[in-house]
């Protein structure tokens, strides 16, 4: 009997298309033994909510042991000295000190956010220890390194500023230099500084441990972190009247 369906035009049988090709170390394949499952409801969500009221028992035990740093309605006409930013800008406010304003409120912060953090996937497209924190041992050791360094040099280099300014450095060399106070120790000094100590990280991580990409990139982006955190900490503990820097344990309390 013959078929009622659809026939092919002659020779479409034999037609073939071929989609595509994959790499085997590109299909990643997932594990999915029941022992290994652990199912959202009751066990992830029981885990959250535990969480969540030992946060708040602390946070209520944190308010009850500490007041909140609250001052008198503000005054537009009284300022209270120092003036600060809320703590999550405090950073942006302590690199004000060291370099131009545009510099240090537009230009840093879009290359860093926008340029640079977006590119890492791109520069690092290795899947290498994908799911591992730091990768492996080496990666750590990077992490470490890369900590150390630049919370150092950050302190460092914001006890030098400090010192410098004190003894009317910056003035002198900005009065006499070519290019005046603003091109010289506001922007080519701050852009150098910046350039360079990242370079520098670069190829210490390279010869000290062998770094890869994804070494390097690690090593970049805990620097970017650890320099975000110590310039927050000086901000806020290190600021006071004037924004002179203080030791934190004799940090003045805020003039109204």
């Amino acid at each position: 009997m013959p078929s009622l369906g659809p026939q092919p035009y002659p020779g479409q049988e034999k037609r073939l298309r071929l989609l595509a090709f994959v790499r085997q170390d590109a299909v990643i394949r997932v594990d999915k033994r029941v022992e290994d499952t652990a199912m959202v409801w009751p066990h992830l969500l029981v885990i959250e909510f535990i969480v969540a009221m030992l946060w708040l028992v602390g946070l209520f035990v944190v308010s009850a042991l500490f007041n909140a740093p609250l001052q008198d309605i503000a005054n537009p006409d009284h300022t209270p000295n120092p003036s600060k930013a809320p703590w999550y800008l405090l950073n942006l406010q302590e690199l004000l000190l060291h370099m131009d304003k545009a510099l240090a409120g537009v230009i840093v912060p879009t290359v860093l956010l926008f340029v640079f953090l977006p590119l890492i996937p791109y520069i690092d497209r290795s899947r290498e220890g994908v799911g591992r924190y730091f990768t492996d041992k080496t990666g750590l050791r990077i992490f470490q390194f890369s900590a150390v360094y630049t919370t150092v040099l950050t302190f460092a280099l914001i006890f030098i500023d400090y010192l410098l300014k004190k003894a009317g450095y910056i003035e002198w060399a900005g009065d006499h230099l070519p290019g005046g106070k603003q091109l010289f120790p506001n922007w080519l000094i701050p852009i150098a500084v910046m350039l360079g100590l990242s370079a520098l990280l670069v190829l210490l991580v390279d010869k000290l441990f062998g770094a890869n990409t994804r070494g390097k990139m690690i090593a970049l982006f805990t620097g970017f972190v650890f320099v975000y955190v110590v310039l927050t900490f000086v901000g806020t503990s290190m600021r006071g009247p004037g924004m002179d820097l203080y030791p934190p344990w004799a940090l003045p309390p805020t003039i109204q």
